[in-house]
């Protein structure tokens, strides 16, 4: 696979600009795609390593399933190697959770006004100065406006795959009064699985910045795995 480029490097190259009012042809071939990967058509596992300016790092399992009623979906299954504690478990399972990690959240942006290169044979890459709104959210904070973004496809098979996209704040921003950001930047990727749909395979986050004037940051890697079909 060619190397994924830095925010902003491939634009050295030629780019063929896409349109403000309509997506390429491929990039309606990718919508439509993701538009048909259903988040609740697979359970399965997510590995959390979570490291954390002076905190010891900690590594959380969890697993999720699609057929269980929609508050028991997500459960705890080890905290650094072992067993769960009850109090662990109850938390987790109190947690606010965002939309369950699938391909078809791509379908949500990734039609939007974007540059266009070939960094290599097989492959296409997208630059999307700015997401839409609320395609990004920290808190009650959108920074989607603030947040620039690469997308690799994968053309060589019939249906084209989102493999890499990387994202990118451009600008700082507080939350609560009490809390700075200063950078974020997050890394996913996807991949195919043998029924020949596309899932997330990992996420890796990165976010730097400062609480009640205490600089710190926060690492987080996801990583997929145990997909079986819920049906």
């Amino acid at each position: 696979m060619p190397k994924l480029y830095l925010i902003g490097a491939s634009l050295a190259a030629a780019c063929v600009c896409v349109s403000g009012a309509h997506a390429d042809e491929l990039q309606n071939q990718i919508v439509a795609a993701a538009k048909g990967a259903s988040p609740s058509a697979y359970s399965f596992r997510r590995a959390m390593t979570i490291q954390q300016t002076g905190k010891p790092r900690k590594i959380l399992v969890e697993q999720y399933d699609p057929r269980r009623p929609a508050a028991d979906q997500w459960s705890l299954v080890s905290v650094d190697g072992r067993a769960p504690t009850a109090k662990e478990s109850a938390d987790a399972h109190k947690m606010k959770r965002g939309p369950v990690p699938s391909y078809g959240e791509l379908a949500k942006w990734v039609g939007a006004p974007a540059s266009r290169t070939n960094p290599g044979p097989g492959y296409v890459l997208y630059h999307f100065a700015r997401l839409p709104a609320g395609t990004l959210k920290i808190g009650s904070h959108d920074a989607s406006a603030d947040t620039q973004a690469e997308v690799l496809v994968n053309i060589k098979a019939k249906t084209p795959l989102v493999e890499h996209v990387r994202l990118k704040s451009t600008k700082g921003f507080r939350m609560m009064l009490v809390a700075a950001i200063d950078s974020i930047m997050i890394d996913q990727r996807y991949r195919v699985l043998a029924d020949g749909h596309a899932v997330p395979s990992q996420a890796i986050s990165d976010m730097s910045g400062s609480m009640l004037g205490k600089a710190g940051r926060l690492q987080a890697e996801a990583d997929y795995s145990d997909f079986k079909a819920a049906r």
